[in-house]
């Protein structure tokens, strides 16, 4: 029974990352415009990512049931570091395919959230530039040359 909740969690978990990606790639995208308008991309993959977080909580309480020799083998497929031979049915297959397919998914996420990032910040910091020169092409005349 423990074997069937893991594979439910992990097909569960697959849905809940490929919908992360997604709003990953509508955040990257976002990022690319002039004026970054987030909308509610970034609160709703949180929410992704808290049922992705009990999810994993729960393959951990169904696994930590398991005995040790069973338990280092699922535990071996969950990470998507077992092999054919692991498995010794059809269900160790399914557990493992979705594991890998979890991970790959998850790279893809993670390079796309690194490129949403890192244009983020350059926006940041051309931004923050623009004001820094505006500060000191201002003069003597500024708004706030009359508090001392």
């Amino acid at each position: 029974m423990s074997t069937e909740n893991i594979i439910t969690c992990l097909d569960q978990k697959v849905i809940l990352l490929t919908q992360i990606w997604d709003l990953t790639k509508q955040i990257e995208l976002r990022c690319t415009q002039d004026d970054i308008q987030l909308d509610d991309f970034l609160e709703r993959r949180g929410v992704f990512i808290e049922r992705i977080n009990k999810c994993n909580d729960l393959i951990g309480r169904l696994t930590a049931e398991l005995p040790p020799e069973q338990w280092e083998r699922m535990t071996k497929l969950l990470n998507g570091k077992g092999t054919e031979a692991d498995c010794g049915n059809e269900e160790d297959r399914h557990i493992l395919k979705l594991s890998r397919k979890y991970r790959f998914i998850l790279q893809k996420a993670a390079a796309l959230d690194q490129s949403a990032r890192d244009k983020l910040r350059k926006q940041c910091d051309e931004l923050r530039e623009k004001i820094n020169q505006g500060r000191r092409t201002e003069g003597h005349d500024g708004i706030f040359q009359n508090i001392k």
